[in-house]
């Protein structure tokens, strides 16, 4: 077959290749491309553009999934590829049936092509970021459901590898697509029992995959993976309903049996000698002779070399590097400052503003759909499945699933807004994260409940480490609420941008600080001072009033500043303020002092050279243990006692103690563990 001699060739003159994936796939890729599914012809370019970077703020997000036709026809099917392993023969098909230029197939693994070893979402006939796998049937999953949502008729099909199922994110995208009745999904494996490590029964064994699928739902379908006749019956045979799991049998070494050879190692060929390598020229010449090809591929024995290095005008244009110039993100180039006064004496605590507001915001923004993984009536979203069923989802404990199923409904034009705890958001989900939602810059908003040590479900429910973590994530912007106006409005925010949204989000009662919403990337000044400048967020903005009365009694002027945007983060406004102050700057903030607002802060100081003083307050490198809020702040050392002991520290002035119930307090009752364990 040609696909395998094309990638054969290249295999022998590279030293190198993934020649097995040939043997077990080639049959039922072409039959997907030829005969099964209704794809139309392809709408890209056949010898695609270099590398631009990654789809940001001024890069726009483009995908090689135009190889297989045009992906915003309602009619046509869908083919997402997943073992991205594989992209050596998926390029070589493309080039066999005319979508790709066999220019572009040369600068396969070439630095700056997209035509990558490893396929991306960018690379020809790649739909989806798939590279550490299993995600892609998650986001198939949700681009199947947001198509039957808007009444499309065509089908979306992934086509995987067996080892695939070993993951465990592959059966929750199962049990959610069975559990959703998400008919218009089905997946073709190749079923060719091996691994990067050899054969799974040797390393993993996955049992009898049919039983388990059929076990969860699944419509199975079991076929010769090298039968034409068979693949296609198959894949044609759906229903509206149910998934269905087409099950290709294959043989890593079809057409090529010395391959036995070297297993159980099979995964990447690589010749240990000319000798070696000479015996598979033997075999590639042999196959000239029994296999007619089109002039492009043949002589390959003698002339392999000088074809492949042959030059050509479009070779020379596919070789051209057309990157885009990328600007750094990391100031807000419209940042501004809002005066915000804060009035003297107790606040108004308000009840739920998140849950209070939502079912009208949503039915306001149709586009909307609420995610929720079990925590539905605990994350203030019961709401919106009580009265808005149709702009909601239930995801099961599935995080990793839900996250990539997500972006699944983005690329289809949704904007899905996840209701879980923020540990449930960052650290258990996040390549899931990263590789489905952040790299192709898609708007989905991550509303990550319980911040901190807002929770007395101790260590496995505290979200010390969210904002360091995806202050890492390129694209991903990042908010917290700090009283009931930025929650209410949060919302709003949110949607605005163009790209992933974390929220640190407040529930249950929160304090009414502010009379103005939040506004994206503008920092309230709460006061004015030349002492030193104080930087709080979230809980922490109410926690440090109660120490006001304090400073203002000692004769020390706080600049204090109230961030509500995390990232980008406003340098330009911090290094201004730190520019005019006397003694340095207090960072206050309910996460680990290591990579949140401290360490962001830290950053900024170094790089515009401003020597201050900074002194971090948060949770000091450790885990914590369940207790109450209050507690747990005052033991960790940052509450308003311990903002006072800094401040004397840092400015060399005598400060009086203080009490709770300093102005800014809301006298709010601690919380254990024991009160009000459902909130959990």
């Amino acid at each position: 077959m040609a696909v395998r001699r094309r990638v054969l060739e290249y295999t022998i003159f590279n030293n190198g290749g993934y020649l097995s994936q040939a043997c077990s796939s080639a049959e039922t890729l072409v039959t997907l491309y030829l005969r099964a599914l209704n794809l139309g012809p392809s709408i890209a370019d056949p010898i695609p553009a270099d590398f631009r970077g990654s789809p940001g703020p001024n890069i726009p997000a483009i995908t090689g999934e135009g190889h297989n036709g045009d992906f915003n026809d309602p009619s046509l099917d869908r083919l997402i590829f997943s073992p991205v392993h594989y992209a050596l023969v998926l390029y070589s098909l493309l080039v066999e049936i005319g979508r790709l230029d066999i220019a572009a197939f040369r600068r396969y693994n070439k630095n700056g092509s997209t035509v990558e070893l490893i396929g991306a979402e960018h690379s020809p006939g790649h739909a989806v970021t798939a590279g550490s796998l299993s995600q892609a049937l998650s986001q198939a999953a949700g681009i199947a459901y947001a198509r039957r949502l808007k009444g499309h008729t065509g089908r979306v099909v992934v086509y995987m590898s067996d080892g695939e199922f070993q993951e465990g994110q592959t059966w929750e995208a199962i049990q959610c697509a069975v559990f959703h009745k998400i008919g218009n999904l089905s997946a073709v494996v190749d079923v060719n029992g091996q691994q990067c490590d050899g054969k799974m029964s040797d390393i993993t064994d996955i049992g009898n995959l049919a039983s388990k699928l059929r076990a969860f739902g699944a419509d199975v379908k079991e076929v010769d993976g090298h039968n034409v006749a068979e693949i296609e019956a198959a894949v044609k045979s759906y229903n509206d309903v149910t998934p269905t799991i087409v099950l290709c049998y294959t043989d890593p070494c079809k057409g090529f049996p010395l391959l036995q050879k070297r297993a159980p190692k099979l995964h990447y060929v690589r010749f240990k000698d000319e000798t070696e390598k000479k015996v598979w020229v033997d075999v590639l010449s042999t196959m000239d002779s029994e296999v007619k090809t089109d002039a492009s591929i043949s002589n390959a024995n003698s002339n392999t070399k000088h074809r492949l290095e042959e030059n050509s005008e479009n070779e020379e244009r596919a070789a051209k590097r057309q990157a885009l110039p990328i600007q750094a993100t990391s100031n807000l180039t419209n940042n501004g400052i809002e005066t915000s006064p804060f009035k003297a004496g107790n606040v108004e605590l308000v009840t739920r503003p998140h849950r209070s507001h939502l079912v009208d915001w949503i039915k306001l923004h149709p586009k909307a759909i609420v995610l929720t993984a079990d925590l539905t009536s605990s994350c203030e979203a019961d709401v919106v499945r009580d009265n808005l069923p149709d702009q909601y989802l239930s995801m099961g404990m599935a995080e990793q699933n839900m996250m990539s199923f997500a972006g699944g409904l983005a690329r289809e034009g949704f904007h899905p807004y996840i209701h879980t705890f923020g540990v449930f958001v960052t650290r258990r989900p996040f390549d899931q994260v990263a590789m489905s939602i952040a790299v192709p810059n898609l708007p989905v908003r991550l509303l990550g409940f319980l911040p901190g040590l807002t929770t007395p479900g101790g260590v496995t429910h505290q979200a010390i480490d969210d904002v360091a973590l995806f202050r890492a994530v390129p694209n991903m912007t990042i908010l917290e609420v700090g009283d009931a106006s930025e929650v209410e409005s949060v919302m709003d925010v949110a949607e605005s941008i163009d790209g992933p949204v974390y929220v640190r989000m407040w529930r249950g009662q929160v304090p009414r600080l502010f009379s103005t919403p939040m506004k994206f990337g503008v920092v309230r000044v709460l006061s004015e001072g030349t002492d030193f400048v104080l930087i709080t967020s979230g809980i922490c903005t109410e926690e440090s009033l109660k120490a006001r009365r304090s400073f203002k009694a000692a004769g020390v002027a706080v600049k204090h500043l109230h961030l509500s945007t995390i990232v980008p983060f406003p340098s330009n406004v911090i290094v201004k303020a730190a520019e005019k102050c006397k003694y340095g700057v207090i960072v206050m903030e309910n996460h680990s002092i290591i990579g949140g607002v401290g360490s962001a802060t830290a950053e900024a100081l170094a790089e515009a050279g401003i020597g201050r003083k900074l002194i971090r307050l948060g949770v000091p490198g450790v885990y914590a243990h369940g207790a109450s809020c209050d507690y747990l702040v005052a033991e960790y050392g940052f509450d308003f006692t311990a903002l006072i002991r800094a401040a004397q520290s840092l400015t060399g002035k005598q400060i009086a103690g203080a009490v709770e119930t300093e102005e800014g307090s809301t006298n709010q009752p601690a919380l254990s563990a024991e009160e009000r364990p459902e909130d959990l």
